[in-house]
């Protein structure tokens, strides 16, 4: 097995090299002899470094501490390969560990092993390839890869790996807070006014610059937001942030503007069907009221954002084809709406019918006026993003703690959670400007007012505190190590 000593030394090394001692801390844990812990931080240049004989423990990873960057990642005895990415300024360090097998050194970004009898597996634990990424992203993020070896197969580091994949992918992607408004409103128990407040208050002070407010529909329709003027008004000093509210007609968008309302969204679908049942009149007569609404609005130089509903799917009318999502955001577009949403409402997209809508969209508008709005039913929402963005999309829509719902698809369920767009945009080294710890303190406060866990998969993992070595847990750092 790979020893403590070994490991701790193999690392110090590397960063001694290549980053620098006295900026990097290392601790390295081994449980019986199977498994390996290791973690990586940069801590405030106050908290003096540990000293050098100081015990190998598992310090726990602070990702809510703004100036550590910490890692954890675990091998068993028999590995075949694993990688450690970290943020730190750019740099790419690789080292292996001796072995007892014949084997080839790192060669032009790949790394290859002579072929050998299956019986001598359990020797791969005594060889380890370390690769590390790293960007200037604010958040930690932690990428372990364990596979069987295969002689006939190369492995392709995270360098090749991101110039071939993701060399498309923006620098920087915007943000669109829909949880206050699209997460909050098929609520059936009345959320106090304050509570909303408080959660627009949260969500900005996590760096979030677009946080969807509230709706000026008819109370008939949806009484949780009946308390859009008062919402409205109780933000309209809160700085940081633009706060668009939805106005479904020109009655609606007049009160908006009553209100004081500096933004404005409207909302035609891309299904017949969908669109009856939705405001009571089909695609044509929609798009009419957003050409009223996007007119009145030009006059007083209001934007307005537009939403399209179920761009891949509908709940009444199934598949939708791309042809007519394209034919709503070119009337959208014509309009004068200075972005356009493109949501599945229901969460049946896929990478592969995600694609076939954006290539027909990209047709007839710009990209930097689109933007995703997906829905998670089929756990595809994070898939689906990550190929908008490889198309060029750059806003993405979500909601905190995955709040939300479509009230005429049985089963669907809420938006993709904003936790979980921040924590993968992070891990490609995409800015954000958004705070996650802080984002997840705006999710538990509204998760702990409706009673519920949270939706989001990264704010649940990360809010646990555990012991094994293999999962990450976050508590406050200790001095010590940053």
């Amino acid at each position: 097995m790979i020893s403590k000593k070994e490991t701790k030394s193999l690392i110090d090394s590397m960063l001694e090299s290549h980053v620098g001692q006295e900026n990097i801390t290392l601790n390295v844990e081994g449980t019986q002899a199977e498994v390996l812990s290791c973690e990586i931080r940069s801590p405030p240049s106050s908290y003096p470094a540990p000293p050098t004989d100081a015990p190998l423990s598992l310090a726990a990873p602070s990702f809510l501490a703004a100036p550590s960057l910490c890692f954890s990642m675990t091998m068993h005895k028999i590995v075949q390969r694993a990688r450690l990415f970290f943020n730190s300024p750019a740099h790419t360090l690789s080292a292996s560990l001796p072995h007892s097998l014949h084997h080839r050194e790192i060669t032009n970004t790949r790394y290859v092993r002579d072929e050998f009898d299956k019986s001598h597996l359990k020797g791969l634990s005594r060889c380890l390839n370390w690769t590390s990424r790293l960007n200037d992203n604010s958040h930690a993020s932690c990428y372990v890869v364990n596979r069987h070896f295969a002689s006939d197969r190369s492995d392709i580091c995270s360098k090749e790996f991101s110039s071939k994949l993701l060399k498309s992918i923006p620098d920087y992607v915007k943000i669109v807070e829909v949880g206050a408004r699209d997460g909050l409103q098929n609520e059936k128990a009345i959320i106090p006014t304050d509570v909303k407040v408080e959660l627009i208050k949260l969500l900005v002070s996590s760096g979030l610059s677009v946080v969807e407010a509230t709706s000026f529909v008819s109370p008939k329709w949806v009484p949780q937001l009946a308390d859009a003027k008062d919402v409205l008004a109780a933000i309209q000093n809160v700085e940081g942030a633009r706060f668009p509210v939805l106005t479904p007609n020109l009655k609606g968008f007049e009160a908006a503007i009553a209100a004081g309302a500096k933004e404005v969204a409207v909302f035609p679908a891309a299904s017949e069907l969908f669109s009856k049942a939705n405001l009571n009149s089909g695609i044509e007569d929609n798009l009419a009221r957003c050409r009223d609404i996007a007119s009145a609005a030009g006059r007083l130089s209001i934007p307005v954002r537009g939403y399209i509903s179920c761009v891949v799917g509908c709940p009444l009318e199934g598949n939708i084809a791309p042809a007519k999502v394209a034919y709503v955001a070119k009337s959208l577009y014509e309009m004068g709406c200075s972005e356009i949403s493109l949501g599945d409402t229901i969460g049946v997209g896929t990478p592969g019918t995600v694609i076939s809508m954006l290539e027909a969209v990209l047709d007839v508008v710009p990209t930097d006026m689109l933007a995703v709005h997906f829905h998670d039913t089929y756990g595809q929402a994070l898939s689906n993003i990550l190929i908008s963005l490889q198309m060029g999309i750059s806003t993405v829509d979500s909601s905190v703690s995955g709040l939300g719902g479509c009230p005429y698809a049985k089963g669907a369920t809420g938006n993709v959670a904003t936790e979980d767009v921040v924590y993968m945009l992070n891990g490609l080294g995409v800015k954000t400007n958004v705070d996650l710890g802080k984002l997840m303190l705006a999710g538990d406060f509204i998760c702990k007012h409706l009673g519920r866990l949270s939706g989001s998969k990264a704010a649940t993992a990360l809010s646990k505190v555990t012991t094994h070595a293999s999962k990450l847990r976050v508590t406050k750092a200790s001095p010590a190590f940053g």
